[in-house]
């Protein structure tokens, strides 16, 4: 059994790591493509913002791989949220308030599925007993 709770962790690294990366690549982006309009308004704060942001994403992994028990709140937390933001996008999209919303409705269906589905993984795993006890009980043994 304890190599299906290392298949979890592992699951869960692998889901932070991709999550990073796809903030490096949302960092990157305007100075590679030169037609992009910033998120922020400017290519630097999109650069800062999201590298930043990757950054501490992988900080987080990091101490999640060494036990790190706020790492796992930390994690546990932002599946969390990320499960809110889809719940709130795809019901949002389930009820357009203007032609345009009705027009890109089948993207925030997609996207608000994809969201949920990013959430729920990583979230389901980290709440499995035999995972949340690792943490716990590492906390309880050594004292970090």
């Amino acid at each position: 059994m304890a190599a299906v709770v290392r298949v979890a962790i592992v699951v869960v690294y692998l889901f932070g790591f991709a999550f990073a990366a796809l903030l490096l690549f949302a960092a990157v982006n305007p100075w590679v493509d030169q037609h992009e309009i910033p998120f922020l308004g400017s290519r630097f704060y999109d650069g800062a913002v999201f590298g930043a942001a990757s950054l501490l994403c992988v900080f987080v992994v990091v101490r999640l791989i060494q036990g790190k028990l706020w790492a796992w709140w930390t994690s546990f937390a932002a599946g969390l949220i990320t499960i809110g933001f889809g719940v709130l996008l795809f019901v949002s999209a389930l009820h357009p308030r203007d032609d345009f919303a009705r027009s890109e409705s089948g993207f925030g269906l997609g996207i608000g599925l994809i969201l949920m589905t990013l959430g729920v993984i990583p979230s389901a795993l980290l709440g499995l007993p035999r995972i949340r006890r690792k943490f716990f009980l590492k906390r309880t043994l050594i004292g970090n």
